[in-house]
């Protein structure tokens, strides 16, 4: 296992450990708790995306007609631009998981129950 990955998974793990505090809440704070959290990082991403999309513009503008470092800079701005699609995907895919979950307007957590006797 790399040492990025074992840090994503440590991240991961100390970041969802707070929601242990959570154990007596009900559901639908839970998910909600989630759902902030979750809000924050993929706004985080986007930055970071963001970030890296103008360091490509910024090196493409400092390459000074050198080849090499034009097609350095192109790759990065297109990766800046890949990785920004992709977060604003999944920012958009959480949001519809969480209106299907929360049926978009009361943010009631709507359980199924069985037949009615």
């Amino acid at each position: 296992m790399s040492a990025l990955l074992k840090r994503v998974v440590v991240l991961v793990g100390v970041a969802f450990l707070p929601l242990s505090v959570f154990a007596q809440n009900d559901l639908t704070n839970i998910l909600g708790d989630t759902s902030s959290f979750l809000n924050l990082v993929i706004t985080f991403l986007v930055l970071v995306a963001t970030v890296v999309f103008l360091w490509g513009i910024v090196r493409y503008v400092t390459a000074g007609g050198d080849e090499e470092k034009i097609k350095e800079a192109r790759q990065t701005i297109i990766w800046g631009i890949i990785f920004l699609a992709v977060m604003v995907a999944v920012w958009g895919f959480v949001n519809i998981v969480l209106d299907f979950i929360f049926q978009g307007e009361t943010g009631d957590l709507l359980i199924p129950v069985g037949p009615q006797q």
